[in-house]
């Protein structure tokens, strides 16, 4: 019989209850240290090195494709017997074949993904400009063999620009932020934190007062019980003391995280560098797999504890006095608790109360720069009110990227599209869903632009215009309103700059465009972008020539050089940039102005008074509209739909924004970042450009579409290669070529099954 105190057992429970709870904390916080150490190491060997390099053989193989295309191009040897070349072409498959790897593998967030998928699409908007270069160099399988040197070099300027864009929507510049995202996952998974150095800090404390509890407690029993030597405790003893070669081998992995840190900072060879990266880490996955060791000790340890203290825990059903009734299996119920309880606190370590996920929408429009950080503006307010999350992602080559995403199933949820032709053709072939009754009446609310508007008359809404632009104007200095007739006669005034990536050419189509509805009128107009007026028809063949000639020879080449961006009031050049050339007109919509230098004093007159060979009593005017489209079912993409067309989104779309650095912004009337609206309107300065503007597109007169944005894409796209070729040598011959084939393009349209297009004016 046990003559100790009868306080022995109260103690050794409560001993029990300290060590359980001991190995709990201490081993769980081991390994949460160790796994945040070893559990990095097959992430960045299978996962974040070859993002990566994937991406990074990408962005090299798009630039070495480059360099070859023109190398061959503007070797007048090799161009015509090579077209591109076999480097070219090699290297672009390459890009293709990492850039596919690279969209299914990132380690960049939801966002990234989408901005690799991004610059997929784009590289099929590179490669048509570099095989029109190769076209225009008179190469093999072109349909001339007389070499046009300005409009390959101005095609080859078009690639580069896809390519290298430095405001964020070129190719390498999308590769490039995505390899931030993925190099700062890299950086977090290699670095030794703060939070690394607390949870190593407190396992060793937690370890030591284990192992000091453990040895007391073998020192009070060897006292009260006169035994010397407890196996089971003895066993945990050492099992803790064990801790310490884990130490050893997380050392040992950091190091080679740090190695694959400082290899992937600066590839040389893509797949030389992966290799260095997998062969430093070699030993770490071994190393790494002692994360499965901890919890299998920490259940030995545990079970060695109860078996220590249990028996001795038992022998107190003998001591001196009755135990209370039902006492008798307490010992064995609060051990048994107690372990249960260890368990449970165990296996919760590291799960947190991780939220649902929230609703996510993805939207692809064509803005960038200021006009994208404008719409993100409106986006964050829709996130603020109702907890969607929405991804944006904006490029000048809108349709091939679209088109890859929806060949390849992974369309965005809205696309915002300058074209109506576009929207049609999406529809017709079933990949558009209807947006239903609410906005069907939001259309309604349009009059009297709704004839414009609805993609298929009478019938269910599938697009809807979320900001409109007035045409139809010419920009320029106000200072210099009384000299305008006389700079509109000199070719060199004009700022006609044509470039615009994929869509290059698309600035001149505004000039036929506008010339023929100026001096034909809206019914010619109509006929001609319905198809019903062949582009040799003489109303039309005289646009092109008064087009050609206001311009002229050398200012239509110079005009092939530069970016549409190109006006009156640029922007300082970035360094190492040089300053475009000097002029004063330009014809733009009213969306231009986000491109002008800041406090530009910039007006606008109607281009009926400057064009050639307009009718100066007319009102028509041209417009434009974005329209919103849903191509996935999606209840918060509807709801971000809806969101769009309201007063609360517009009113916060108009709002300016501040200025670099905290600068005020710039007062309503004048802000040149402002969008417009169909039926949000504000009071605005009588006599301010923007009141001017807004005042245009609501007064009571014709209202055309922008020609090229009803018809079918495939036109759309030969009318503005067409101005290109012809601008290269702006003659009758060439002419006649260009509207031949226009026409050739049509009739063959003709034949094919495609959506009529919508109303054109109203």
């Amino acid at each position: 019989m046990n003559t100790d105190p009868p306080s022995t057992r109260p103690y050794l429970i409560r001993r029990l209850a300290a060590l359980l709870t001991a190995t709990a904390l201490a081993f769980g916080t081991l390994l949460a240290a160790y796994y945040g150490v070893g559990g990095n190491a097959a992430a960045v060997t299978d996962r974040t090195a070859p993002a990566i390099v994937q991406v990074e053989a990408a962005r090299e193989a798009l630039q070495r494709s480059y360099t070859a295309a023109k190398a061959s191009l503007t070797d007048k040897d090799t161009a015509k017997a090579e077209g591109v070349g076999e480097t070219y072409q090699a290297e672009l498959n390459a890009a293709r074949q990492q850039l596919e790897k690279a969209a299914l593998s990132t380690v960049a967030d939801d966002a990234g993904r989408d901005t690799l998928r991004t610059a997929t699409g784009q590289v099929s908007s590179y490669d048509f400009l570099v095989q029109q270069a190769a076209r225009s160099s008179g190469s093999a399988g072109s349909a001339t063999d007389a070499g046009n040197g300005t409009l390959r070099n101005a095609y080859l300027h078009y690639a580069e620009n896809t390519l290298l864009r430095k405001d964020g929507s070129g190719i390498v510049p999308r590769l490039e932020q995505v390899q931030r995202s993925q190099r700062q996952r890299l950086a977090d998974e290699t670095s030794f934190d703060g939070l690394l150095w607390l949870l190593w800090t407190v396992a060793f404390l937690l370890s030591g007062a284990l192992t000091w509890l453990l040895v007391d407690t073998q020192r009070t029993l060897r006292r009260r019980f006169r035994r010397r030597f407890s196996p089971p405790l003895a066993g945990a003893t050492a099992l803790t003391v064990l801790v310490l070669p884990l130490t050893v081998l997380a050392v040992q992995i950091q190091a080679g995280l740090a190695g694959a840190a400082g290899r992937l900072r600066e590839i040389g060879v893509p797949d030389q560098a992966l290799g260095d990266v997998r062969h430093g880490l070699s030993g770490a996955h071994w190393r790494a797999a002692a994360t499965g060791w901890i919890p299998l000790a920490t259940a030995v340890l545990a079970a060695l504890v109860v078996v220590g203290l249990l028996p001795r825990i038992e022998e107190y059903r003998f001591a001196k006095g009755r135990l209370a009734p039902g006492a008798r299996g307490r010992p064995r119920q609060v051990a048994v608790a107690l372990l249960v309880l260890w368990l449970v606190l165990f296996g919760a370590l590291g799960i947190g109360d991780r939220p649902g996920p929230q609703g996510k929408v993805t939207v692809l429009a064509s803005w960038s720069g200021d006009e994208e950080e404008r719409f993100k503006a409106v986006l964050e307010r829709f996130r603020e009110k109702t907890h969607i999350e929405v991804t944006y992602q904006g490029t000048t080559s809108l349709r091939d990227v679209l088109l890859s995403r929806v060949n390849s199933g992974t369309a965005p949820d809205i696309a915002i599209l300058p074209s109506l032709g576009e929207a049609a053709e999406y529809i017709h072939e079933g990949k558009l869903r209807p947006l239903g009754s609410a906005l069907r009446k939001t259309i309604g609310s349009y009059a009297p632009y709704e004839p414009l508007w609805t993609a298929r008359p009478g019938g269910p809404v599938f697009a809807i215009p979320v900001k409109v632009s007035l045409k139809s104007i010419v920009w320029h200095d106000k200072a210099r309103t009384g000299d305008l007739a006389a700079l509109a006669a000199q070719g060199g005034q004009w700022c006609a700059g044509m470039g615009g990536d994929a869509t290059s050419g698309w600035p001149g189509t505004d000039w036929v465009e506008d010339i023929l509805l100026q001096r034909s009128g809206k019914d010619a107009y109509t006929a001609w972008t319905r198809g019903e007026l062949p582009w040799a028809s003489e109303k039309v063949r005289e646009a092109w020539r008064l087009f050609g000639r206001r311009l002229g020879a050398g200012p239509a080449e110079k005009a092939l050089g530069q970016e549409y961006t190109w006006g009156p009031f640029p922007k300082p050049p970035a360094k190492g940039e040089s300053a475009p050339p000097a002029c004063a007109l330009q014809h733009q919509g009213s969306f231009i102005r986000t491109t002008y230098r800041k406090g530009a004093p910039a007006a606008f007159t109607p281009s009926r008074e400057l064009l050639p060979g307009a009718d100066r009593t007319t009102t028509a005017r041209e417009v434009s509209a974005d329209f919103a489209t849903l191509f996935r079912e999606n209840r918060a993409a509807r709801q971000l739909m809806e969101f769009l067309t309201t007063d609360e989104a517009q009113r916060a779309w108009a709002k300016p924004l501040p200025g670099p650095g905290g600068e005020d912004p710039p007062p309503p009337g004048e802000d040149p970042m402002r969008p417009f609206f169909l039926t949000f309107r504000e009071d605005l300065p009588k006599g301010s450009v923007n009141a001017r503007v807004d005042e245009e597109l609501h007064a009571r007169a014709p209202l055309c579409l922008d020609a090229s944005d009803v018809m079918p894409p495939r036109l759309r796209s030969a009318f503005q290669y067409g101005v290109l070729d012809y601008l290269s040598s702006p003659d009758e011959a060439t002419l006649t070529r260009v509207l031949t084939y226009l026409d050739a393009v049509r009739d063959g349209m003709a034949r094919t099954p495609h959506a009529e297009p919508p109303r054109v004016c109203n």
